[in-house]
This record gives C-alpha cells, structure tokens and sequence, in this order.
C-alpha cells in the first residue's frame, strides 16, 4: 500500500485536533466540542478534506472501546458503596424518569418505540467529561451539589453500558421489545459472570507476574490484550464490544495495578477518543442544520427544562437542600458525549433517521457548550438564595446582638477566625462573625456562637452587626482582594474601629499601613496569636493581661488533657 494514500488524512486530522482543541482549551471549553468543531471543518460537508469518513469512523470505534475500559477502571466497587444512596437510587431514579419523559414526547411525535427509548435513554444523559471539568476547575467537587453530580454521572456511566447490550438486540422486527429487553439481560448477566470468573482467576497473577518480571513496559501490550480479548468475547455473544471493555476495566478496578493500567491506556483513550468525535463532525450537514435551526433551538429549550425541572424534583425528593438542588439539576440538563455513542449505531441500523441524529447531534454539541454558563447561572441564583435566607436569618435573631456595645467583628471564620473568637471568649470579649461559607456559619452557630451569613465587604451588613458600636475588627479570609476591600470598607464607613487584617503576602502591606490597618502575616499559629495579641491591645486589654492569656493559650495547645476544641486549632 502506497504511504501517500493516507498520509495526507492522517496529517489533516492530526493537525486539525491540535489547533482546534488548543483554541478550545485556551477558551476553558470541553475538548469534545473541540474536536467536534475539527471534524465539522475538515469533513465532506465544509472544507472536505477529508471524504472517506468511514474509514476514520472504524478507527474511532476503538475509542469507545477504551473509554468503556476507563470508565470501568474508574468504578471501584468501594466507590459505589460510599455514594450508593445517590448513585443507585437518584441517579437510576434520573435516567428512568428522565428517560421515559422524552421517550414518551419523542413516541407522541411519531417515532418507533425502538426509536423513542433510544433518543429518550440518549438524551438523559449528561456530559461526564464537562461537568467533571467544571466541578474541578471551581473547586466545588467535595461540596454537596458535586458529590450529587458525581453519583448521579456514575450510574450514567454505569448505564451506558446496559443500554449498549439494549441497542445490540433492538430493532429485531422478528421479535417484541419485551422479549428483546429479556434477551439482552439474559447475555449481559452471562457474559459478566462468564468474564468475571475467568478474569479474577487471570488477571490479577497475571499483571502480578509482569510486575514481578520487572518490565513495566510489558503493561501496555497486556492491557490492550485483555481489552480486544474481553471486547471479542462479549462481541461473539451477541453483545457489544464496549461491554466487554468495561466489564474489563471493572476487573482491574479492583487490582492494585488499576492507577498504572490507568496510565499506560491514557494516550490510547484520548487520541482514540478524538478520533471518534471528529468522525462525527464530518458527519454533521452544515445545510442541513441551518435549515432546521429554529428545531433545534426549541428541542434545546425543552431538553434543558425537562432535565432541569425533573431533576430538581428528584433531588428534593432525596432531601438535597434546594440551593443544592437546583445547582445539580443545572449542571446535569444538558446533553452528553454517550448520545454521539448511542445514536450513531441506531443510525446505521435505521432505526433512527439520518436527519433526526445529525439534529440530535446538534442540540446536544450546544448544550455541551453551555454546561460552564448553566453551571455559573446555577451559583448565582443559589448564592442569592442564601444571602436572602442569611439576611432573614440575621435580622430574626438581631435580639442577640442588640446590645452589644465595644465588641469586636470577625470577618472570616475560618481555622484563624475560631482562634481569635476562642480567645475573646476566654476573656470574657463580646464579639460577632461573619463568613460567606454557609458550612462554617451553621457550625459555628451550632457551637453557640454568634456566627452571620454575608459579605464583610458591604457596608450595610458591618452595621446590621453594630459596627457603629464595635472597638475593633479582626479580617482573616482567603482572598487577598477581599481582605483589603473589607480593610478599607471599615476605615472609610468606620473610622473609630481598630482594624487588623491577616495577609498572606505584602502586596499590599504598604496599602494598608498608610490607611491605619495592623497587618499580620504569614499564616500559622503564632501569626495567627499575634493577630489576637493586637486585636485585645486594641480594646484596652493591659498588656500584662494579654500576655498573660496569649502564653496560656499557647501552653494549652501543646498540652493533649487541653479543654479547648481541637478543632478549633486546626480545623478551616
């Protein structure tokens, strides 16, 4: 065979991916849609570079191959036991619900039912690779509507693979719908347990053995081996290939060699991967999208309020606080990658038209890329919600603070922000606290403490806490900038106020120096004590005194028989 028959392609789609996905990365966007958008402009219906798509569609099934083994890879069983609550309850409640709702519009439509539970399952599914961006890039995956969102993609994940076996046996006109739901549980329940016997008795000695030879090399052969393997397996049952891939995966998930496996198989997955979904953007007709773009526009607002709506419902229905809620059901409205996998084989088999997937294709490409702003809209709207409830909150329970007259505000109630009230406490200080964390909020006042929700940076919230009446302020939070806006808020509105402020650099020291602010820093214990020291010199405690109570403070975090909360002293 001639190099230069496929030289060519091979260097279109290799230069297409880098520019493209580059361009979309540089942008924050998910690379799918990036090589989406490669594929669209190097296929046959834009610049046509490239024309025989069929061959880089064959290349790309491989890629769903590998992207089941990761997946499995990826699903310890230890995992599923700790979020099984939300994973095999919210999450199996989601995709039926969800489901069944399109399904039944796309049946009310005219569609086959082969059809309609297709694009229904397709479509209630969301973007694992997009939402997981998201919920990494804002630190936000440990907090409640993260480990939501990550359930409820796992049973997705773990649903894609039932609805692979589902879309092998479907669309048999010989047989009914139910008897070909019997059938491929039937070869799903064989074909794991077939492959789970025969892989605990194999796999683990035999990547044992290898890593006992001492060539790590030999990793990556082996693991494409028992991938093809376990893919021809299931593919000779009757199956699909990506079940055997993850029933695979799923085996070496529970094998000390899955973070090296994990590794090895990684640039396989993402080039394989790449490959697939620029397969698809040559498939999509440009002509054909702009003619029927009022279709897709609507099917995208009704994709995005049937998701949004059923699973806001469904989380409230598993008591998820509603700010919570309404963040998960945002993030998971849109439509996922597992549709350009589900849909192309009920393409190729007729059961879904050609228009109705390149239009299907379409509303979900966009949806994907608007997860970022839904994911943004969902933060704003729940963060307004809990400043409403916070300052409902603060004006109901201002009895408890309507008194006070030289006490101190604490802004940040942090590790350092426990510390200094732990101090005023022991001397008898009165003192009030303010966070933007509900977490730290509702601990501190189940601890008893006079801890408000809001923003230390407005000026009407210092004086619903009677910073016209406060001696001094201790400011101990994260963010630098908002460290010194707060700063500067209190000397400009309350000049009275002895204002101390921990720093973690000395950017801006010389700022706040001129404009009559204590500056601490960096950030540990004894900067931490020397913030205290300042802010009880400040409200006219002698310095014997001071000395006196910082010493003993200091004495009892080294003693282990201390009475102070241990977490007070190391907990943010």
């Amino acid at each position: 065979m001639s190099h230069g028959s496929y030289l060519p392609e091979v260097l279109v789609l290799l230069l297409a991916a880098v520019l493209v996905v580059s361009l979309f990365r540089s942008i924050k966007a998910s690379p799918v849609l990036g090589y989406l958008m490669a594929g669209v402009l190097i296929g046959p219906y834009a610049f046509g570079f490239i024309s025989k798509v069929e061959i880089v569609k064959t290349l790309g099934e491989f890629g769903v191959v590998f992207l089941l083994f990761t997946l499995g890879l990826k699903v310890p069983l230890q995992r599923l036991n700790i979020l099984r609550r939300y994973v095999f309850g919210l999450g199996l409640a989601q995709v039926l619900v969800t489901g069944l709702v399109i399904a039944g519009a796309c049946f009310l439509m005219g569609q086959s039912p082969e059809s309609s539970i297709i694009i229904g399952s397709a479509m209630a599914l969301s973007s694992t690779a997009v939402s997981m961006r998201v919920l990494a890039d804002s630190g936000e995956f440990a907090l409640r509507h993260g480990r939501v969102s990550f359930a409820v993609l796992l049973f997705q994940d773990l649903a894609v693979v039932v609805l692979l076996v589902l879309q092998s046996t479907i669309g048999n006109e010989a047989t009914s719908l139910g008897y070909e739901l019997g059938i491929a549980s039937i070869k799903a329940f064989v074909a794991l347990l077939s492959i789970a016997l025969v892989g605990r008795v194999i796999l683990r000695p035999l990547y044992r053995g290898i890593a006992q030879l001492g060539y790590p090399e030999l990793f990556i052969p082996v693991t494409l081996l028992v991938v093809l393997t376990t893919s021809v397996i299931t593919a000779s049952f009757g199956l699909s290939m990506e079940l055997g891939a993850f029933l695979a995966g799923l085996l070496l998930s529970e094998t000390e060699y899955r973070h090296q496996v994990e590794a090895d198989i990684q640039p396989f997955y993402g080039l394989l991967m790449g490959v697939f979904f620029m397969s698809v953007g040559m498939s999509i007709n440009l002509e054909l999208l702009q003619k029927n773009l009022a279709f897709i526009l609507e099917a995208l607002v009704l994709m995005l309020a049937v998701k949004t709506g059923i699973l806001y419902f469904l989380c409230r229905v598993f008591s998820i606080p509603r700010s919570s809620a309404l963040r998960v059901a945002l993030l998971l409205s849109t439509g996922g990658e597992f549709v350009f996998i589900l849909i192309g084989p009920a393409i190729a088999n007729g059961i879904v038209t050609d228009t109705l997937g390149q239009l299907l294709y379409a509303t979900v490409a966009i949806s994907m890329g608007l997860t970022p702003l839904l994911a943004m809209l969902g933060k704003f709207v729940t963060d307004r919600w809990l400043e409403q409830e916070a300052e409902a909150s603060t004006h109901a329970t201002l009895e408890e603070i309507g008194d006070l007259k030289n006490h101190v505000i604490i802004c940040g109630f942090g590790r350092v922000g426990k510390l200094v009230a732990t101090l005023l406490t022991k001397r008898l200080v009165p003192f009030v606290a303010i966070d933007n964390d509900m977490a730290r909020v509702s601990e501190g006042r189940a601890s008893g403490m006079p801890v408000f929700y809001g923003d230390a940076r407005r000026m009407h919230m210092m004086r619903t806490l009677g910073a016209e009446k406060a001696c001094a302020a201790a400011i101990s939070v994260n963010q630098a900038k908002c460290a010194v806006d707060t700063a500067m808020m209190f000397r400009r509105q309350f000049p009275h106020i002895d204002v101390t402020v921990r720093m973690r650099d000395n950017r801006y020291e010389n700022l706040l120096h001129e404009a009559g602010v204590r500056v601490v820093m960096p950030e540990n214990l004894e900067p931490s004590l020397q913030l205290a020291t300042q802010v009880l010199t400040a409200i006219g405690t002698p310095q014997d005194e001071v000395n006196q109570v910082v010493a003993a403070f200091r004495e009892s975090c080294r003693e282990p028989s201390t009475d102070v909360d241990p977490n007070i002293a190391v907990k943010e």
